[in-house]
């Protein structure tokens, strides 16, 4: 069992992932301080993508390939569709298709999720947490790149329909980390999606 986590920065992914781990999930943490171009990627913005993106990918794969014998219920805090959301923002031509191509090798392999849960939330609520958590990293990030970020997830998350079951969760209309009520009947949904 591999349920993902996809949504832009901000939008309450590691939040989410934490809670679940009080319902006994098992939690692959998206460790992203490891990647070695991610501070580079956002404080000179459109330089270091490639790189960037390519390390996350391949982090993410190793990470599912140390889990996958094991039989547990995997909650990540990543999806490989954010990543691809992220490589068709920030790549064209070539390197684009190298990626795509290294993409599709790991879906050949590890398969397809069997849930994918995808965070929305409007622009200014992502821009106002991230200020708000002050990582001196993400400062420069702004409404225009929030904005094709959340397009190109969301239209990759429409694509998995097909291909497995996708829960949309609004984090402006459902605050799970402040209201126990809201809190209780997302994790609950979730759990009753991971059984199914």
């Amino acid at each position: 069992m591999r349920i993902e986590i996809c949504g832009a920065i901000g939008s309450g992914k590691s939040t989410l992932a934490n809670l679940l781990l009080n319902r006994k999930f098992n939690i692959i943490p998206e460790n992203f301080n490891i990647n070695p171009f991610w501070e580079a990627f956002y404080l000179n913005p459109g330089h270091y993508i490639f790189e960037t993106e390519i390390t996350f990918l391949l982090q993410h794969y190793h990470e599912l390939k140390k889990v996958e014998k094991k039989n547990l219920m995997n909650v990540c805090d990543f999806s490989f569709t954010q990543d691809l959301a992220y490589a068709k923002i920030g790549l064209e031509g070539k390197k684009l298709k190298i990626f795509v191509d290294v993409h599709k090798e790991i879906i050949n392999e590890l398969g397809y999720s069997d849930c994918l849960i995808c965070l929305k939330c409007d622009i200014k609520t992502l821009l106002h947490r991230i200020k708000s958590r002050g990582r001196e990293e993400e400062k420069l990030i702004d409404e225009n790149f929030l904005s094709k970020l959340t397009k190109s997830i969301y239209s990759e998350a429409r694509k998995m329909e097909k291909k497995t079951k996708v829960i949309y969760i609004d984090t402006n209309l459902n605050n799970y980390v402040t209201n126990a009520e809201v809190q209780n009947r997302v994790l609950d949904d979730i759990a009753t999606a991971a059984n199914a």
